[in-house]
């Protein structure tokens, strides 16, 4: 009797996992369709933020999946989803932190070849606050041209 229970048991899962399996291979196929086929362009054309942001998307649908069916976390305890929630926020304010980097002042030319003409109490406009060294005379600052 315990045996049609089991077989049941093991043919249920095998379904599920056949489902989610599919649900990959077909997740797979949307995010390679988006990043190369013109009309599913979102956005600007080309590569852009929205195409990128749209395939994070399948992406975290996909790893959602995979942790829930194929790891076993739907059937774990209220601390899993805690520490899992932890974790999220964290790479979520590091991804915030990272943006604010990327816009801070310090990019900014005037930080490295000086105030404008036009401000009376800035420094010179041929030094910045670091020794210019002949890459920087030459026009070519820190980052780059």
């Amino acid at each position: 009797m315990s045996t049609d229970t089991d077989d049941a048991a093991v043919r249920k899962s095998i379904r599920l996992y056949l489902l989610v399996g599919l649900i990959l291979f077909c997740g797979t196929l949307a995010t390679v369709a988006v990043a190369t086929i013109p009309w599913l362009d979102v956005g600007e054309h080309g590569f852009d933020k929205w195409d990128m942001l749209l395939g994070l998307m399948i992406a975290t649908v996909k790893a959602s999946l995979v942790a829930a069916v194929f790891m076993h976390l739907n059937h774990e305890r209220r601390l899993v989803y805690f520490f899992a929630g932890l974790a999220a926020i964290h790479c979520t304010g590091m991804i915030l932190f990272i943006g604010i980097a990327e816009g801070d002042s310090i990019r900014d030319p005037l930080f490295y070849h000086g105030a404008r003409q036009d401000d009376p109490g800035g420094v010179s406009v041929s030094r910045g606050p670091f020794p210019q060294t002949g890459a920087a005379e030459k026009g070519r600052g820190w980052f780059g041209p």
